[in-house]
This record gives C-alpha cells, sequence and structure tokens, in this order.
C-alpha cells in the first residue's frame, strides 16, 4: 500500500479555529468519495509548537493511503478528487503552499495498535536527508541505523517511518525525503521524551549522520476520517 502526504497551510485571512473546522466538518467529507481511498487521517497541527522548531510553515498533513503508486499519482485525472476535494482546497487552504510525498510506511514498533477513537498526540518530523547521501543510503541508515537508537521505556507508544517511493526522484527532488512520526499519550509524556536529557543526547549526535538542513517538525492531534471502525 501507498500512503500519500499532503503537506497544507491555511490560507491567508483565515484564523486557526475556522480552518480546522472547515478541514473536519466539510472537506473530510467531500474527500471521502475518492472511492479508490483506503484510509484518510487529517493531522492538525496543535497550538503548542514541538521545541526547537517554532517557525513551521505547515498546519497540518493529510495522510491517504492507495493500493498503488499508480492510484496515487493517477488522483490528477480522477474525477472524484478533480471535481470534489481539490475543487475545493482553495476554500481554506493556501494551495501555492501545497508539497505532496509518496512515501512507503515503515511501523517501527507500537505498544498496540491505533483504533479509530485513539487520542494520542503525535510528533511529526519533516526530513531532509543529508546532500553527500543517496536516497538509498538515507533510508537504510534512518531505519536500520537511527530507529534503534529511539527508546522503548521513554514514552513513545509508536513510532513509523515513511520513506519517500525510490522511483518518484525521476521526477524531481521531493521537498522532503521522509516524514517521522511518533505518538504519546499526552503533551506531557511528550515534554518528558522531547526535554531529556537521553534524547536530546540521541538526537544531537546522531542527527548529522544522515539529516541535513531545512528540516521542521511540529506536534499534531489526529483526525481519522477513515480508518478502520470509522
Amino acid at each position: 500500500m501507498i500512503k500519500g502526504v499532503a503537506l497544507v497551510a491555511k490560507k491567508a485571512g483565515m484564523d486557526d479555529a475556522a480552518f480546522h473546522r472547515y478541514w473536519k466538518e466539510v472537506h473530510g467529507p467531500i474527500a471521502l468519495r475518492i472511492s479508490a481511498l483506503r484510509k484518510y487521517v487529517q493531522s492538525h497541527r496543535l497550538g503548542t509548537p514541538l521545541p526547537g522548531f517554532e517557525n513551521v510553515p505547515y498546519d497540518g498533513v493529510a495522510e491517504v493511503w492507495f493500493d498503488s503508486l499508480a492510484d496515487l499519482t493517477g488522483m490528477a485525472q480522477n474525477p472524484e478528487y478533480v471535481t470534489g476535494a481539490q475543487a475545493d482546497e482553495p476554500n481554506f487552504i493556501d494551495t501555492s503552499k501545497l508539497q505532496f510525498l509518496a512515501t512507503h510506511e515503515h511501523l517501527m514498533f507500537e505498544e498496540e495498535p491505533l483504533k479509530a477513537d485513539t487520542r494520542w498526540i503525535k510528533a511529526v518530523f519533516l526530513l531532509k536527508r543529508r546532500p553527500d547521501l543517496t536516497v538509498a543510503q538515507f533510508q537504510d541508515y534512518w531505519k536500520n541505523g537511527h530507529a534503534p537508537q529511539i527508546p522503548r521505556d521513554m514514552g513513545v507508544l509508536r513510532y513509523v517511518q515513511c520513506h519517500q517511493v525510490p522511483e518518484t526522484y525521476a521526477s524531481g527532488t521531493p521537498a522532503y525525503d521522509g516524514m517521522a512520526e511518533l505518538w504519546f499519550a499526552d503533551m506531557d509524556a511528550f515534554m518528558r521524551y522531547w526535554t531529556s536529557p537521553r534524547i536530546q543526547q540521541i538526537f544531537g549526535d546522531d542527527a548529522p549522520r544522515f539529516l541535513g538542513e531545512g528540516c521542521t517538525a511540529f506536534l499534531a492531534e489526529e483526525h481519522r476520517v477513515r480508518w478502520p471502525g470509522v
């Protein structure tokens, strides 16, 4: 299965509350008209910034799952999308800032599966590889070198890596090479994790081994629009 990622910023003049409400209540049901859509999650950025990443260009992430890369890339010609969700995007999104990723999702670990009504806090990291690394080298180190360093005893309930599909690089360099998602029970659990000397040491030592400039991150709350049990 392919996971599409759309990085969205609210349109000029729209306040945060109106943006999040419209995305949930109006746009979400419209997107459900896309029959090829297998799962759909809206990750709404929270007002509390992730320490160290106070200036983030996006207000959320739309995550959409399809059976194949062809189904995802074919959305541009799919009338269910073009006349529905795409036509609605200018009503709440700054479409000039939209960025898209096509990814393979790798579940690194989870304490328990996500349910339709799970209410956890999610940390979203948008990553760019170090420029001297190939895509294959970056993905291999991220998965096999970095991931094993993430502790299982520091409050992380679920950890997913989303790797940009390698063949998509033939048509241009994406905005990011991947997205990491880490779930926590609540904001306090995340802050204990992120501010601990142990975690700061891990990221301080390891990030230069595979990450380049331009990475960003934010905290989000998920709204599962199409999900098992919804």
